[in-house]
């Protein structure tokens, strides 16, 4: 089972951890986000393609922006969604 953790601040009912499935990183997100709709504005553009200003972690590895299209999520995985920070 994948699992996909969310940061605390996006979600009001307190759960950061959810059930995902297996495959390739942009079909694993656009999934979640049709088993749960109440994430895409956060994850996905206005044509559905995942954002790529979100980072996003597969187990313990940052994946680069320019890397995510080939990236593949394994059954056991942990996709960690980061949100996007501004400053300096």
């Amino acid at each position: 089972m994948v699992r996909i953790v969310v940061p605390t601040v996006w979600t009001p009912q307190g759960r950061t951890d959810f059930e995902g499935t297996p495959g390739p990183l942009d079909e694993v997100i656009r999934d979640f986000v049709a088993r749960h709709p109440e994430f895409g504005r956060r994850l996905l553009d206005a044509d559905g393609a995942p954002l790529r200003y979100v980072n996003i972690c597969i187990d313990d590895d940052l994946i680069p922006r320019h890397q995510r299209a080939a990236a593949t999520v394994g059954p056991d995985a942990v996709v960690t969604i980061l949100s996007p920070m501004a400053g300096g």
